[in-house]
């Protein structure tokens, strides 16, 4: 059920829904939050500002363009919701995800033990994309999280560190791309 209020949540904030993807009945409606959002009133809340939108280019290769966006529509790192989203411009084998992934929480020095475990559940969510999919990222609130699949769910996350782990790829100080962080944070624009 948890899974279904997500995805309510997801398409109020996100898609500007004033009607929620998934139905719940009205036991739902009445007993039921998402973070500080309660699901009755989810048609009602706020919808995502954006921050800000880059380009990840490899070489001289575009590989994606990165969206983030919050509540406000200024970055306050531990204030949520915040979504990242990712439109793929190639196709991109999950593997491959998986090891840049890897490469980028080593490079920010997560514990080895950290990135193994997180690298663990990844494995069992993410699909291999294609060119035009988009692979959303929202943290709700510090511990729940939940990626979605060209706008559908797949699995939570429960983890009070990872979040801003995966975040951390983009927004850290010390990410590979800070060119892009710059264009995410809105501190530098992108005609993208």
């Amino acid at each position: 059920m948890k899974l279904k209020r997500l995805a309510c949540l997801y398409s109020c904030l996100v898609l500007g829904s004033a009607t929620p993807i998934l139905a719940f009945s009205a036991q739902d409606k009445e007993s039921r939050t998402v973070g500080a959002i309660s699901v009755q009133h989810a048609s009602r809340a706020p919808s995502l500002i954006e921050v800000g939108r880059g380009e990840m280019d490899w070489l001289w290769l575009s590989l994606y363009k990165a969206k983030l966006m919050t509540a406000t529509g200024r970055y306050q790192q531990g204030q949520y919701p915040i979504l990242l989203e990712i439109e793929y411009y190639r196709d991109i084998d999950s593997d491959d995800l998986l090891q840049a992934t890897r490469d980028q929480w080593k490079q920010l020095r997560f514990s080895n033990t950290d990135i193994e475990g997180w690298l663990s559940v990844l494995r069992s969510i993410w699909p291999d994309v294609k060119q035009g999919d988009h692979l959303s990222f929202m943290i709700v609130d510090g511990q729940t999280s939940q990626f979605f699949y060209n706008q559908q769910p797949l699995n939570m996350i429960n983890d009070t560190h990872f979040a801003e782990a995966f975040l951390a790829i983009w927004l850290s100080p010390q990410t590979s791309g800070p060119s892009l962080r710059a264009q995410l944070l809105g501190e530098t624009s992108c005609d993208c």
